[in-house]
């Protein structure tokens, strides 16, 4: 009798407590969202779609939060970002995902192509929420902390 081979990534065994810094949850959520994309292992692939939802719910209600001031310094800055958090998406792709989502919701059965769509466009969404998340929220200036607006 052959044994089964098992799948694992080492994501999978990351500890994400309630109090891990929610700098660190997102991009725990965004380096689970690329490694599943990436993933040549279906039993793989779901689990860490799986942890990518236990992180992203336990991230959830701590989104309004204020940052903790001993967090403050990495959100300062000495000179105006030059860019901002965009999702930088082709209009094809853009309605690639638009489709892949009409379909899901309309009730149909995914095929394999929806369900890749459906990946890259949570991949997609995840790196926007988590370079969002983590983007400058203060200007250093000679009259103190200034918040970029």
């Amino acid at each position: 009798m052959e044994a089964t081979a098992v799948w694992t990534h080492p994501l999978l065994f990351v500890n994400v407590e309630p109090e891990t810094d929610f700098t660190e949850v997102a991009e725990h959520c965004e380096n689970l969202a690329a490694s599943a994309l990436e993933a040549e292992h279906m039993q793989t692939q779901h689990e860490l779609y799986q942890r990518l939802h236990e992180c992203l719910t336990q991230l959830q209600p701590t989104l309004l939060d204020p940052i903790p001031d001993n967090l403050i310094a990495q959100f300062t800055v000495n000179e105006m970002p030059s860019t901002e958090p965009v999702m930088d998406t082709e209009t094809e792709l853009l309605c690639e995902y638009c489709l892949a989502l009409s379909h899901l919701l309309s009730g149909n059965p995914l095929s394999l192509s929806v369900e890749e769509t459906l990946q890259g466009l949570l991949y997609e969404l995840t790196c926007f929420m988590t370079d969002t998340m983590l983007a400058p929220r203060w200007l250093n200036t000679p009259q103190g902390l200034q918040p970029i607006a």
